[in-house]
């Protein structure tokens, strides 16, 4: 797991500073983010398909030089994530731990980057609920949380 360090950054504010999940909270490791590269549907596109298969559109926006642009919806990534004492520096709480990352990450907006997508950056903002996905406490050095929390991509900034 040691590989999942400098991997994943989280910042936030705007002009902060990244850092390294696991220096941010000890014992945390992003398993994965789903979603991260994915783009929306357009939503300023309208379409209209006939019987004899022809198709009528309109793209309702156009830049300076009157070029169609096409905006898409914003998407959602899920970041899965484990708090274990083996990935941790200093003896840990789990429960602590599991709870500092989730507040980190739920209380208010943070950019998400990914050295895994080309340094790719998504601005996110929890909207749903959050439940962890597995809690095994008071087991000592064995403890571990596992959860997967859902971010709305408020923008993408490549």
């Amino acid at each position: 797991m040691d590989g999942l360090k400098n991997k994943y950054f989280v910042k936030n504010t705007a002009n902060g500073t990244f850092t390294d999940v696991t220096t941010l909270v000890d014992g945390v490791r992003i398993l994965q983010i789903d979603g991260m590269a994915a783009k929306g549907k357009a939503i300023n596109v309208y379409n209209e398909q006939w019987q004899d298969g022809s198709e009528d559109f309109l793209i309702t926006m156009m830049d300076d030089g009157d070029t169609p642009v096409i905006i898409r919806e914003n998407m959602d990534v899920k970041v899965t994530f484990i708090v274990k004492q083996k990935y941790a520096t200093n003896t840990i709480d789990v429960l602590t731990q599991h709870n500092s990352f989730v507040n980190y990450m739920t209380n208010t907006d943070v950019w998400i980057k990914s050295a895994y997508m080309g340094n790719m950056v998504a601005h996110c903002v929890c909207l749903d609920n959050y439940e962890p996905t597995l809690l095994k406490l008071h087991r000592g050095t064995e403890s571990f949380a596992m959860g997967t929390i859902s971010m709305h991509c408020l923008e993408n900034i490549n």
